[in-house]
């Protein structure tokens, strides 16, 4: 039996709304920080639940830049009609000051993540 190890809280746990992909290989606004104060604030991610109706298995990427996406993390591969979580002892530690986005392929995949945003 392993040990379950959870970080140190720094900053507010924070949930994303549901994002479904509708276009496939398309970014999507998936977690908008949070803007303002002396210091900028950055965003860790703690979990992401995905579900896929897409009809097929697929992948997903979260990342940065609606515009020009770059990933933070490889893709996550998720299984048809199954309930995907990733929680934050699979998750490398990854500290951003950017809003995340998401995309997938092929489209039909929800997303949502929790995240810690720091002051």
């Amino acid at each position: 039996m392993g040990l379950m190890y959870q970080q140190p809280a720094r900053g507010a746990r924070k949930a994303s709304p549901i994002v479904l992909t509708l276009v496939a290989a398309t970014p999507l606004l998936l977690f908008d920080r949070t803007v303002g104060g002396q210091n900028p604030r950055t965003v860790i991610v703690r979990k992401i639940l995905a579900y896929s109706l897409a009809g097929a298995d697929g992948t997903f990427e979260i990342g940065t830049g609606l515009l020009a996406f770059v990933p933070i993390f490889p893709a996550f591969f998720i299984v048809n009609g199954m309930n995907d979580v990733w929680t934050e002892d699979e998750l490398p530690e990854v500290e951003l000051g950017d809003d995340l986005v998401c995309q997938s392929t092929p489209a039909g995949i929800y997303i949502q993540v929790e995240v810690e945003e720091i002051e």
